[in-house]
Order: structure tokens, then C-alpha cells, then sequence
């Protein structure tokens, strides 16, 4: 069993950096990861949907998490998206995570088969559980249903979280439906609810959540930050620390999030590999990056210290 504290607080759903030959580079990946644990993040995901994870093999994931286990990032601070639609692959990846000692997963539900039961749901994660056998897991369920297609109900998560009190530790709602985040602090207390946009993050906060898990946070880390430490310091300046939190995300979230962030990335940092995205996604073509940098100077947006 896990003695491990749950991370809280502010997440980046980390980017993956890309060679020009679109294979994965790792060790970009790994210094932009440690950059954010740096600038103000609580904690990293790894392998989320704006990590690219379902653009890469198992094959990659699991050499990624290879190099990972010999890095000196620090594994309690992690989380690895680990969900995927055939169940020996989700275990494959949470097995090899927990071997490198990070026991924080994201898991999606099954997605390609569409309106699945809660009962084949339940199955699915239950089954999944099992194949794992292991007490130091903390499992966090991914719910995106404007991606997978395939939410996560009120009544799915009460039936697993009497069934897996232990394993079943939170959830990133990435539906932008502030009301279910609310409505699952209320319902599920200790049950560790992530906004999935920093939007909410203080709305959140004071519901009952603990943080949030945004791909945003990628370059608006420390405004993240600021907001979560004026929240625990009962400062009245979260709010309006908030307000231009909100402002900046606002802004980004008017173009593809993988493509922009890495757009602001290769301009901070002098790394144009970082405009490398695998298909379908593609590059922020120079007009949209133009209007991108415009765009947030006039929500005074700052770009955070030189990243990796």
C-alpha cells in the first residue's frame, strides 16, 4: 500500500516534444517537464490528449517511460496517462509506470466502442484493477466526452469508489461543464476533482475540488500558480488573479492547443523543433501565430521564463 501523498493543486497536461523526423524526443520532453515542476506546478501528466498520446504506439510510451525511470525527475510528482480502448494495453502501460515508482495514472475510458453501459464500463475497470494487482495505484478517471465520447456517470463513479476506495482517487473533467465539477465535490467527498481548464480553477477550489489538470498550464504556469497560492493564503487577490487567468485562457483557447502551445514554446525558447506535431495535427501556420502573440498582448499575457 501507498504511503505517497495525492499531488493537489496545479498540473500541466505536458506537452511531447517531437524530432524533425516526428520520432519522439525524449530528453526535450523531460527538460520542458522538469521546467514546469520549476515554474510552479504541483505536478506534471504526462501522455494526456495534448501530449499526443493516442498519436504514439505503446511501444513508444513504454520506452519514454523507460528513460523517465533513470531520470532524476521526481516520481511523486507525476502522473501518466495510461488509458487506452484494449484493455492489455492500459494495463502494459500502468504496470510499467508503477515500475519506475509513479502511482498517479489517467485513465480514459474505452472509447472507439460508442454508448457503452455502465455495467460494461464497470467490467472494463474492474477487470483492468485486477490485471494490475496493485494497492499503490491511484487511479484518476479522464472524462472528455467531446473526445472519447463516452462519459463518466455519477453513478459509475459511486459504484467504483465503493468497490476501489483505495484505487479510485479523482478525476480530470475535461467536459468544461462547471456544474458536474461542482456536483462531484459535493457528491464525493475525497474523491479529488480536477478541473481540466484553468478557467475554473478558483470556482473549482472553492467547491471542494483540488486543482486543476489544464493543457494551457504548459505556458500559463505561473499564473496557475499565483492563483492557487493567493486561494490557500485566503488572499484577497485571488480573484482578480483568477480574472486574468481566465482572460489568458480565454485566448488560447481559440486555436488547436497542441500546435499553439508549442507555437509560444519554439518562440520562448529558440527550439523550433518544438513546432513539430504528428498528424492530424498540424503547425500553426505563421498568420495564426502572428494573431496568436497579438491576441494575448492585449490581455497582457507574459510568457514565462526562458523554457526548455
Amino acid at each position: 500500500m501507498s504511503t505517497s501523498p495525492r499531488i493537489k493543486g496545479v498540473m500541466a497536461a505536458g506537452l511531447t516534444a517531437f524530432n524533425d523526423d516526428l520520432s519522439v524526443d525524449i530528453d526535450l520532453t523531460l527538460d520542458h517537464t522538469r521546467w514546469l515542476l520549476d515554474s510552479g506546478c504541483d505536478g506534471v501528466l504526462l501522455f494526456g490528449t495534448t501530449g499526443e498520446a493516442n498519436s504514439l504506439s505503446v511501444a513508444e510510451r513504454l520506452a519514454f517511460l523507460d528513460k523517465l525511470g533513470a531520470s532524476d525527475l521526481p516520481k511523486d510528482k507525476l502522473m501518466i496517462g495510461t488509458g487506452c480502448c484494449a484493455l492489455p494495453d492500459t494495463v502494459a502501460l500502468t504496470k510499467a509506470s508503477l515500475d519506475i515508482g509513479i502511482e498517479h495514472v489517467l485513465m480514459l475510458p474505452p472509447f472507439y466502442y460508442k454508448n457503452p453501459s455502465d455495467e460494461g464500463l464497470f467490467t472494463h475497470f474492474s477487470r483492468t484493477f485486477e490485471a494490475i494487482g496493485s494497492d499503490a495505484m491511484k487511479v484518476y478517471l479522464y472524462h472528455f466526452p467531446q473526445m472519447s465520447a463516452v462519459p463518466f456517470s455519477h453513478e459509475l463513479i459511486a459504484r467504483m469508489l465503493k468497490e476501489f476506495p483505495n484505487t479510485v482517487c479523482g478525476v480530470k473533467d475535461s467536459s468544461g461543464d462547471f456544474e458536474n465539477m461542482k456536483a462531484m465535490a459535493e457528491k464525493f467527498p475525497g474523491f479529488d476533482v480536477f478541473a481540466g481548464t484553468e478557467r475554473y480553477l478558483l470556482d473549482v477550489l472553492k467547491a471542494g475540488g483540488v486543482g486543476t489538470i489544464t493543457a494551457t498550464g504548459n505556458v500559463t504556469v505561473g499564473g496557475c500558480a499565483k492563483v492557487f497560492s493567493a486561494w490557500k493564503a485566503g488572499s484577497a487577490d485571488a480573484e482578480a488573479l483568477q480574472d486574468q487567468l481566465t482572460r489568458e485562457r480565454l485566448t488560447l483557447q481559440n486555436y488547436p492547443a497542441a500546435a499553439a502551445l508549442k507555437e509560444l514554446l519554439a518562440k520562448n525558447s529558440g527550439k523550433a523543433s518544438w513546432r513539430n506535431v504528428r498528424a492530424p495535427f498540424m503547425p500553426l501556420p505563421a498568420d495564426k501565430a502572428a494573431s496568436l502573440v497579438s491576441e494575448l498582448d492585449a490581455v497582457n499575457f507574459a510568457l514565462p521564463a526562458k523554457a526548455a
